[in-house]
């Protein structure tokens, strides 16, 4: 049996309707993830544009079209709403992105010679699971990349056209154990100069695969 954690969770989109009975493997199951999580963000309360009684959340929908990643929406009302892209590695986050806004476009460049400068295997001899095992301390861990526009920036970083100029970033959340029921992590932000934010989750409620649309970047390409 492959000790590689994201070969066995993301294999088949169709995994979760097999017979488990009988078996006592604790095994990862990312569907797992799907689900409504609420966030508390502080740097995100400070805000101000953000409402005492505003309420954060991550929508978890399904896995992406290369089985390698996870659909998301983010909202962070009066700061923020975006699609994001989740992934067990940084490498299979890069490929999934890649994905959505095509190659050689160039962009984030920067950002992805520090994804690959960290966390790479020692040796040819280390997987993924290990760097997964090494990561989250055992619990599942997941990077992710966020696109949208952010809802509250000064004049100087607004369009002609009057609206907000598209933003993407990078975060990372690790979850308390497989059965996904918390979260915490870190989010990053340029228009409001966040840089490893503290952001936390609970589940709500969980959910079976959705096909609600989630689209990603200025093309609106369907993830």
């Amino acid at each position: 049996m492959s000790d590689d954690w994201q070969d066995a969770a993301f294999s088949s989109r169709h995994m979760h309707n097999r017979n488990q009975r009988g078996s006592k493997s604790k095994r990862f199951d990312v569907h797992k993830t799907f689900g409504s999580y609420e966030i508390r963000c502080p740097a995100w309360q400070k805000l101000d544009n953000v409402s005492p009684d505003a309420s954060a959340s991550l929508e978890v929908y399904r896995l992406t079209e290369n089985d390698e990643g996870v659909v998301c929406e983010l909202a962070l009302p009066g700061a923020l709403r975006a699609a994001v892209v989740m992934a067990g590695s940084r490498e299979s986050l890069r490929r999934t992105v890649e994905g959505f806004e095509g190659e050689g476009d160039g962009e984030d460049e920067e950002d992805d010679e520090d994804e690959k400068s960290e966390d790479l295997p020692e040796s040819p001899q280390q997987t993924r699971f290990d760097m997964f095992e090494k990561n989250s301390f055992r619990s599942p861990k997941f990077w992710f990349r966020w696109n949208g526009a952010p809802e509250a920036q000064d004049e100087s970083k607004v369009a002609k056209s009057g609206e907000a100029n598209p933003d993407t970033g990078l975060g990372y959340i690790v979850f308390s154990g497989n059965d996904c029921r918390k979260f915490k992590g870190t989010i990053n932000c340029s228009a409001f100069g966040w840089k490893d934010v503290a952001i936390t989750g609970h589940k709500a409620t969980g959910r079976s695969d959705s096909d609600i649309p989630v689209v990603w970047g200025k093309d609106k390409v369907a993830m």
